[in-house]
């Protein structure tokens, strides 16, 4: 028993950090409900690219939960892009692309998700 007394500290710690590494994909999963769905994916002006792009909940994606651009989009931007999972980080809808970078939305009043200004040219997902 003195073994176990002596190494409570790091065993407190140990388990501090595991419950945190357990926890932290739920949470962020949590509001997920609120951005899943199938969208249309927008240009400056609103201006529909002809691009469909899907937010599961449910399923796991290499970085996340899963995305899915329909394979009928012909927008190159977009298709070099191609997203394949996403998030909710703070309110702020984060796709991740095949490369590995990323993308930040904010929703507007209108319920259309748009990409920050300082990330580039405008990019916008209206619900469908």
């Amino acid at each position: 028993m003195a073994i176990f007394s002596e190494r409570r500290p790091q065993w407190l710690v140990f388990c501090l950090v595991a419950a945190a590494s357990v926890s932290a994909p739920l949470a962020y999963a949590a509001g997920s409900t609120d951005a899943a769905g199938r969208y249309s994916i927008l240009r400056e002006g609103d201006k529909d690219t002809g691009c469909m792009l899907t937010l599961d909940a449910r399923a796991r994606g290499r970085a996340g939960l899963k995305a899915q651009l329909a394979p009928a989009c012909r927008d190159n931007g977009v298709v070099i892009f191609d997203p394949v999972g996403w998030g909710l980080d703070r309110g702020r809808l984060v796709l991740t692309a095949r490369k590995g970078h990323k993308a930040h939305f904010d929703k507007g009043a209108d319920g259309v998700w748009r990409r920050d200004d300082k990330e580039g040219k405008a990019l916008g997902l209206r619900p469908l």
